[in-house]
């Protein structure tokens, strides 16, 4: 082989043979956040249903690379990219001993957990916005940490101690779960509601309502600088 392509044969083994393999623990990792979803779905709907069997949670099988948790009005999406990531240079990842001394466990792959009205999905009401709660970066080594509302990335800041477990994405799912039911769905002003198309009125009566979303009452850690 020539220089060159000598070259290009040490990047594939080195570079894209850890992007891979952390592709490759991300969706096993999912996998895991999968069954942690599911049993939660399960216990918290037998415990709920003695007091009040309308209070609906329920787990949604999308894809390989997507489900759903409902739980009453909320609905929380979960979606695995199919690519994996690296951080700009001045990611607080850089700067731990966990990264520096092996440059290799800075690529990730990632998992966004999105909140959306329940409602919006159920009549697939195209217009509303869903709102991103936090994503989950994984490495080769099954370590992760989250960027997102300030407690869960207080709660898994720790790269180098963080790693993928069946407890690890139980609390990840009910911390979830508990900022969304704190945040209720207002009414919109009256001035954003005074005016009706026919188009408007037309697709309101094919989506099952008016466009909506929830206000979030936290910022994102980027939002902060």
């Amino acid at each position: 082989m020539t220089p060159k392509i000598e070259k290009v044969k040490q990047i594939l083994l080195e570079k894209s043979s850890v992007k891979q393999l952390a592709y490759r623990q991300t969706k096993e990792s999912f996998g895991v956040l999968r069954e942690s979803v599911k049993q939660i779905a399960v216990q918290l709907n037998q415990e709920v249903a003695k007091t009040d069997p309308s209070v609906e949670i329920k787990y949604y099988e999308k894809s390989d690379y997507e489900f759903h948790l409902k739980f009453s009005g909320d609905t929380l999406v979960f979606m695995m990219h199919t690519n994996v990531f690296d951080f700009d240079s001045m990611h607080f990842i850089h700067q731990t001993p966990y990264v520096k001394s092996d440059p290799s466990r800075e690529f990730c792959g990632m998992i966004q957990i999105y909140n959306f009205l329940a409602d919006s999905i159920k009549y697939n009401r195209e217009g509303d916005i869903g709102y991103l709660v936090g994503r989950l970066f994984i490495n080769k080594d099954k370590h992760f940490f989250i960027d997102g509302n300030r407690p869960l990335s207080f709660m898994f800041s720790n790269f180098a101690e963080n790693q993928i477990s069946e407890q690890n994405t139980s609390d990840l799912v009910t911390e979830c779960m508990q900022y969304c039911l704190h945040y209720d769905l207002m009414a919109p002003p009256i001035e954003a509601v005074f005016h009706l198309s026919v188009e408007q009125k037309n697709i309101m009566s094919y989506s099952s309502g008016i466009p909506t979303s929830k206000a979030m009452g936290f910022r994102m850690e980027t939002e902060e600088k």
